[in-house]
């Protein structure tokens, strides 16, 4: 069959959307290139032109199937946004409720041909977890001699995903499009940009033999390939004012160029503007050579018998996940994480947690903030006396049995001149954890963990005026505020991490059990 240009596509469906010359250089690439590798920076359109080549992919050719992927969930849900705002301004009906060729689900597509619904294309979204690894393989489409593509897999924030989930989809993929910010990773998607250590790739585009096409192809998508910046700088350069003129709306414009130039760090300024993996680990709190020791700790500790001690747990808010982490002193043991938007799930699920790890209720640490109040008074008036933390309050080091009043105040003051307050110290704390040049040597982190290493990897290390340690804010209290939080750092809320440090401040600051009688 002959498959539409995508262009040409495009202009007859939505004739009002302008793709820019980095955004039409993937398109074509997906078209004509088995492999399309696009490091890019925020704001620069990845998940827009994403979105588009599925449509334009699924509606081009039949027999197709698509499978799309990202460590979270939250960043599926931002990609099938853009899929499904593409169908409905479509200037011709795509969902089949309107007469159109699609039958349309919150994260499926499906068709109808000749006026019956086909079973046997697709295209899907799944998150790439552990559980679902399975459902990964064995998406082919059996070749009809056209040379016609009919196998598409996107992965979307590719520094979070395993190399698992990538190797299975290159059993059955014909065309593969791997897309994200260029956060700290050691997987395909590094390896495709910079080569995979210990072997002959050394990375960058491979030409594919017989034909003027590539086996790989790498796109690198900066800030100053916006549109919108690149005049900006035009009429710099030739002794102008900048107009601020939007010639692509969505992308990056001058402004916030300037902005984040002006706001950011070394890392996130050579992640999210240069579109580079980062290389100098002094500015991290997590740096990649840790992470990497975390992961070989836990592959030495194997199927050891293990008794977890602390248990953190930041509950679901607002949509977020509800997680919960069982460690002891050698590190993580096992982490859930999962929707839970009911109360009283989450009050059983963190009491099964409890039993499974034979973990005491003193040793359970929520965080205050957000629901985590309300979950820990239900486990109170159930007889589980568990542990609050606020973020937000002053880093005072808890009271110890046997310290003078002036040995607890010295105390409290050094410690006040370290940490900014307790997020600063709980996080500084896990920082000092996972140092292998401290203490016992490191903290195991398995590594199907992704993405918690994922949320670990682009913190940096930050001090105020006074020296101290201290974190971006989860979120901005003013919603009107345009400061860095961990929200704009990771793209979701830091739940996974978030119950990491609670876990560890629970055994660093260890408290003893005592009886506290039911209310139920």
């Amino acid at each position: 069959m002959l498959v539409i240009d995508p262009i040409q596509f495009q202009k007859k469906l939505w004739p009002s959307t302008n793709f820019y010359d980095k955004q039409r250089e993937t398109i074509y690439s997906v078209r004509d290139d088995q492999e399309t590798v696009v490091p890019a920076g925020n704001m620069l359109g990845k998940d827009y032109v994403a979105a588009f080549i599925v449509i334009w992919f699924f509606l081009s050719r039949h027999p197709c199937r698509i499978v799309t992927t990202s460590a979270k969930d939250d960043h599926l849900r931002v990609l099938w946004g853009e899929i499904h705002r593409f169908i409905t301004s479509s200037e011709y009906p795509l969902d089949h409720n309107r007469g159109g060729p699609l039958v349309v689900n919150q994260r499926e597509l499906r068709k109808v041909v000749k006026g019956e619904p086909d079973g046997f294309s697709y295209a899907i979204g799944m998150v790439a977890s552990p559980e679902r690894s399975a459902a990964f393989q064995g998406h082919h489409v059996a070749r009809t001699g056209d040379g016609v593509p009919r196998t598409l897999f996107v992965v979307d924030e590719a520094s979070s995903v395993p190399d698992e989930y990538y190797k299975m989809a290159s059993t059955w993929a014909s065309r593969i499009l791997i897309i994200g910010n260029p956060w700290p990773c050691d997987n395909f998607f590094r390896h495709a940009v910079e080569g995979k250590p210990g072997t002959e790739d050394k990375g960058g585009n491979i030409r594919a033999k017989g034909n003027c096409h590539y086996e790989r192809r790498i796109i690198k998508i900066k800030a100053v390939d916006s549109p919108n910046v690149r005049l900006a700088l035009a009429q710099i350069r030739n002794g102008k004012k900048p107009t601020g003129e939007i010639i692509i709306p969505g992308v990056k414009p001058y402004d916030e160029y300037l902005k984040n130039k002006s706001r950011w760090d070394n890392v996130q300024r050579c992640v999210s503007l240069e579109a580079e993996f980062y290389k100098g680990a002094e500015v991290l709190l997590f740096p990649p050579e840790w992470l990497n020791e975390a992961e070989r700790l836990a592959r030495n500790l194997g199927n050891k018998r293990r008794m977890a001690k602390t248990i953190g747990v930041d509950p679901a808010e607002g949509g977020d996940d509800t997680v919960m982490i069982a460690m002891d002193d050698l590190g993580v043991i096992e982490m859930v994480s999962k929707k839970t938007p009911n109360t009283w799930i989450i009050v059983g699920e963190v009491i099964a947690f409890m039993k499974k790890h034979g973990v005491g209720a003193e040793n359970v640490l929520f965080d205050r903030g957000g629901g985590g109040k309300q979950i820990a008074d239900a486990l109170r008036a159930k007889g589980y006396n568990v542990r609050t933390v606020h973020f937000g309050e002053s880093a005072v080091p808890e009271k110890k049995r046997g310290m003078t009043i002036l040995e607890q105040r010295k105390l409290n003051d050094e410690t006040k001149a370290i940490y900014k307050n307790r997020r600063a110290q709980m996080y500084g704390l896990t920082s000092l954890k996972l140092d292998p040049s401290v203490g016992s040597g490191g903290f195991a982190i398995p590594v199907i963990y992704t993405e918690l290493r994922r949320q670990m990897a682009p913190v940096p290390r930050t001090y105020d005026e006074e020296g101290r340690l201290w974190l971006l804010p989860k979120r901005n209290k003013d919603p009107k505020s345009d400061k860095p939080t961990m929200i704009s750092l990771l793209g979701c809320s830091p739940d996974e991490m978030d119950a990491l440090v609670l876990g560890v401040f629970g055994l660093v600051h260890k408290q003893q059990a005592f009886k506290v009688q039911s209310m139920v």
